[in-house]
């Protein structure tokens, strides 16, 4: 699935929980609000793309780049962000286990809490 397919089926309201995205291009996707629980995100680039809101429980981020990505009160209960990248991310209300950031590269002034 690529990226106008995924906000297609965002916008047509399907669910695209369990998804496989490793390695797509999805920089800059609206996502909002979105149930994307148990997707493997892994080495995606999810650069500049809006998780706002989004359940992303048990997702697999590794590898994947979400800089600039806006992650505010996205639930990551149970993500693998092992060597994310999440450089100048938006993190504000975000639930992150702090185990989960073992390896990932966070830069800038915002912070998450959890």
């Amino acid at each position: 699935m690529d990226a106008n397919a995924v906000q297609q089926a965002i916008r047509e309201g399907k669910s695209i929980a369990g998804q496989d995205f490793s390695g797509t291009d999805l920089r800059g996707v609206d996502f909002a609000g979105a149930d994307l629980s148990g997707c493997n995100f892994k080495g995606a680039n999810l650069s500049q793309a809006n998780l706002s809101g989004c359940k992303l429980h048990r997702c697999d981020f590794r590898l994947a780049n979400l800089s600039e990505a806006n992650l505010m009160n996205a639930d990551f209960t149970g993500a693998k962000l092992k060597r994310a990248n999440l450089a100048k991310s938006i993190r504000l209300g975000a639930k992150i286990e702090t185990f989960a950031l073992k390896g990932a590269y966070i830069t800038g002034p915002t912070a998450y809490m959890d």
